[in-house]
């Protein structure tokens, strides 16, 4: 339904890039129709008549056979593929008595050939004319070194600011497309180069397209437009009338994705958080067992507790009982917030926000039993007073020994008021020697019995603290996995509700998706930017 009038030459570049947009959106939509007519169009385009006038180089080798060749191979070979594209000879000045007439000029010039400032002033004409140029390197099969040569002659466009936009250098060998049009070989006129170049001529090359040719492309697109404009207005219009099964079939299988995510996302939880709570659990109890013996320390320093081993024993045994039981209610306290972090976690809340879900049971016994376990402390055995009467005897006989030999050597008797005196000052230092250290040696033993006794505690009540963990982290385990199970098989049996649900419906085609629709849009702004408004 064409009803726009071209009356200027269009670029071809414009039409093509349409083209190919229009293909795309008509291959997504499934609208084979319009493909064919936009395959028509675009062969229309590429057999559209082309004038190309082919300027050879002005230097370059004594004999230019090698550039008419080409000239007459590239005759004959549009002659077969491409009947649209013609070709003159506009060497010298003959070319600018119809500069206005070439669709493009073709600057032919040996491959082992740099161009030259004639090349130059060549190429900067044409440039200034505005007509698209294609630099051709001829005779590349028998040039090793063409490669070389055109990326030079790249470098020099760049310097005389003539290659912008980029010009094309392409390859091009009329002997091996003699060969292959004579041969009917198309492996030899592929390695020619030719056919590329009539592609880039006809497909790539931005030209000038004449009034009839432009017309008959802007009318396809107007009709593809148009085509594509309609299908996804009814397309929405459709799917605003989706029955609601479809969106709850979208609803309940997010949802079980989701689900079948936290799934494994709460199991994590749960045994990091274990692993944590046990560390965390394992060094309070230490902790704690830790000020004990602080404690027991500080009356060890300040007491005699040999004196009063009962008493000593009970203020230690109390301070720790205390000392455990403030670690089990702990251990109580963080084995519900793990509980309450899977909880939340299972049902994908914010950390901060309250469970919807059962919470195990996760109590902690008291920890009598395990305290009871732990024997009492022994008391320390320092030695008999009698033992210390012995020492002092031996002390005084030794005093009475070493002063009575010196007076003796003084002419004085061995048994004398100063040697019974010494004996007796030695005695008396050695019975309070032996105390002071029996008091010292009596704290000693007593650390040492705490110690043994906290180690005997850890032992037991860490045990009983590490065997009531792993129940409660079972009943943790058992109890949100059944929930879990509950869960999942609540949202697959929505997922199969809403499946049945759509079988049973009528079936509607998808909506178009945003980047769908405003790609119809922009197709449809660009041709009429191009031609005009399209017609409905």
């Amino acid at each position: 339904m064409p009803g726009i009038t071209t009356t200027t030459r269009t670029s071809s570049a414009e039409l093509t890039k349409l083209l190919v947009q229009a293909r795309s959106l008509s291959d997504r939509f499934g609208r084979a129709d319009l493909t064919d007519r936009l395959a028509a169009a675009r062969a229309r385009l590429a057999d559209r008549p082309l004038e190309v006038a082919v300027i050879r180089a002005s230097s370059g080798p004594a004999d230019q056979t090698p550039a008419q060749s080409m000239l007459g191979a590239l005759r004959m070979a549009a002659a077969g593929g491409a009947p649209g594209v013609s070709f003159r000879d506009a060497t010298g000045t003959a070319w600018a008595a119809h500069a206005d007439g070439p669709a493009a000029v073709l600057f032919l010039a040996d491959a082992a050939h740099e161009y030259g400032r004639e090349d130059f002033a060549v190429l900067q004409q044409i440039r200034a004319a505005g007509i698209p140029v294609v630099a051709v390197s001829a005779g590349f099969d028998q040039r090793p070194e063409w490669q070389q040569v055109q990326r030079r002659n790249r470098g020099l466009l760049q310097l005389a600011d003539l290659d912008d936009p980029p010009m094309a250098l392409l390859p091009v060998s009329a002997a091996l497309c003699v060969a292959g049009l004579d041969r009917r070989d198309e492996s030899l006129l592929v390695a020619s180069g030719v056919p590329q170049l009539f592609d880039f001529l006809t497909d790539r090359l931005d030209t000038a397209v004449d009034l009839t040719p432009a017309q008959l492309v802007t009318d396809a697109l107007c009709e593809v437009a148009a085509g594509l404009t309609a299908t996804v207005e009814r397309q929405v219009r459709q799917a605003a009338s989706v029955p609601p099964p479809a969106v709850r079939l979208e609803i309940a299988v997010a949802e079980l994705e989701r689900r079948q995510h936290l799934s494994t996302k709460w199991q994590l939880t749960l045994g990091d958080g274990f692993a944590d709570l046990v560390a965390a659990v394992d060094f309070d109890l230490r902790d704690r067992l830790r000020d004990a013996l602080e404690e027991a320390d500080v009356v060890i320093c300040g007491n005699r507790p040999l004196r009063e081993w009962e008493n000593f024993q009970e203020t230690v045994r109390a301070s720790i009982a205390q000392g455990v039981e403030e670690s089990y209610r702990f251990a109580a306290h963080q084995t519900g917030a793990l509980a309450r972090r899977v909880a939340i976690t299972m049902t994908g809340e914010p950390s901060d926000a309250q469970p919807r879900i059962a919470l195990p049971a996760t109590g902690f016994p008291a920890p009598g039993e395990a305290l009871d376990r732990v024997r009492p402390m022994e008391p320390p055995y320092c030695g008999a007073v009698s033992a210390r009467l012995i020492n002092s005897l031996r002390g005084c006989y030794g005093g009475i020994l070493m002063v009575g030999v010196l007076t003796s050597l003084a002419g004085m008797k061995l048994i004398s008021t100063w040697s019974v005196a010494a004996g007796v000052l030695l005695g008396l230092f050695t019975f309070w020697e032996d105390r002071r250290s029996g008091v010292e040696r009596g704290r000693a033993e007593a650390k040492v019995a705490v110690s043994r006794f906290l180690d005997a505690v850890n032992f037991r009540v860490g045990e009983d603290l590490r065997t009531q963990l792993r129940g409660a982290h079972r009943a943790m385990r058992d109890h949100y996995t059944s929930l879990n199970d509950q869960r999942l098989r609540a949202a697959a049996d929505a997922v199969r509700s809403a499946e049945l649900a759509i079988a049973e419906a009528e079936f509607v085609p998808a909506s178009p998706t945003a980047q769908e629709i405003a790609a119809v849009a922009e197709l449809r702004a660009g041709v009429e930017a191009l031609s005009g408004p399209t017609q409905p």
